[in-house]
């Protein structure tokens, strides 16, 4: 991948080289250092839905050409465009001239049938990534619960252990989703930097096989439930607080849960394949057809070859197009850019709900929000002499009192 990467300085080429390189090792597991250049890619992709259109042109990470350029089924229905018009250039046989097998309102017939079979597959794609994206964000959501709850209410050791579990069984919970994430590849690292689990925990955790798929992620969550019921107990927290972090640790597992049955049940291969046996059947006739209607004979001129030519690769830009987008966006737990940031999620969650955990509650005081009402700005005075009024009266029973 250095080697490609050389070839090119600019960020376009640069795109380029590592799509390359990550197509000639397709079948070797991604290490964690090209995990995090992914995810660099990821994120700033991300920023980029805003800017004007003449940028958005511009880049090569993110966009479907990096995937268009790649797909054999529009340079095949080009490369029939062009030697059809050569045919054509040079005259068709009589056969041919007399009918008119591909007429442009069957191919039409043919193309609107398909347009509705493709939007329908994208529709049905970009549910599932918001739905899977939704779970990411409610496990993440449910840290932030149970770190809250832990700050104010359990010991500081007890609190720091069921949130570090809590963030490790994040991270084990994504291996054992996605073939992209691994045990070799992203647990053992993110564990090193972020000190996940001790060592006996470690080990406990590598028996478990978490590529496997959720029982190591669920033994984690075991062990916070083991936490709560150890604190009540031992009498430090009550029976409410208890019947809530297991509520919260609870919904985390379910968050997990509902993206592994998104993972064993993806869109029917039946249906992404009848698409795909319509689009590779449909582009080349589209392709045929689209030569045999800008004209036969020497005398047409080549500016209907050249707009038959565009229309040829806008059709199979749309086509092609929609469906990778569709396929792409299925699985959002992969190693494509398109797909969700899983290293940012991770990484994200350990830091914040530890900051919760580092919280350090300033000092109060009546006196102190006596004075923050006074200096506030006047909230009407109505209200405002109401809180005189009654302070007036307070003054006036406590002078009544001390005469």
């Amino acid at each position: 991948m250095s080697f490609l990467r050389s070839l090119c300085s600019g960020a376009p080429c640069a795109g380029l080289a590592d799509d390359l390189a990550f197509a000639l090792k397709l079948d070797d597991e991604l290490t964690h250092s090209e995990l995090v250049d992914i995810e660099a890619r990821r994120r700033d992709i991300l920023r980029r839905t805003e800017l004007p259109i003449y940028k958005i042109l511009s880049y090569w990470d993110g966009t479907c050409i990096r995937i268009l350029i790649f797909d054999p089924l529009i340079w095949i229905a080009v490369l029939l465009y062009v030697l059809a018009r050569i045919k054509c250039r040079f005259g068709l046989p009589d056969y041919l001239q007399d009918t008119d097998p591909l007429s442009g309102s069957n191919i039409s017939v043919i193309g609107g049938f398909l347009s509705f079979f493709l939007v329908f597959f994208v529709v049905s794609s970009n549910s599932r990534f918001d739905d899977q994206y939704k779970l990411c964000m409610a496990a993440k959501g449910r840290i932030f619960d149970v770190a809250s709850m832990a700050q104010a209410s359990l010991p500081r050791d007890v609190g720091l252990r069921m949130v570090r579990r809590m963030n490790a069984s994040n991270v084990v919970a994504y291996v054992g989703l996605s073939n992209t994430y691994t045990s070799t590849n992203l647990f053992p690292e993110v564990n090193k930097a972020l000190k996940l689990l001790s060592v006996e925990e470690y080990k406990r955790v590598m028996e478990l096989d978490m590529d496997a798929g959720g029982s190591a992620y669920r033994e984690i969550v075991a062990w916070c439930q083991h936490d709560v019921s150890t604190a009540l107990r031992e009498g430090i927290i009550d029976g409410d607080l208890a019947s809530q972090l297991r509520d919260k640790l609870l919904d985390f597992q379910a968050a997990f849960g509902g993206l592994y049955n998104f993972a064993d049940q993806p869109i029917s291969f039946f249906y992404v394949h009848f698409i795909s046996l319509l689009s590779a059947l449909y582009l080349p006739l589209f392709a045929v057809s689209s030569a045999f209607g800008a004209g036969v004979g020497a005398e047409v001129p080549w500016t209907a070859d050249v707009v038959n030519g565009l229309v040829v690769v806008l059709q199979s830009i749309f086509v092609v197009g929609l469906r990778q987008l569709g396929q792409n966006m299925s699985d959002p737990l992969g190693s494509d850019l398109e797909d969700l940031s899983v290293l940012h999620y991770v990484h994200f969650t350990w830091r914040m709900s530890n900051r919760i955990m580092a919280a350090r509650p300033p000092p109060v005081s009546a006196t102190i929000e006596d004075d923050i009402v006074r200096e506030r700005e006047n909230i009407g005075a109505a209200w405002e002499d109401g809180d005189k009024a009654e302070k007036s009266s307070e003054g006036a029973e406590a002078a009544g009192i001390l005469s």
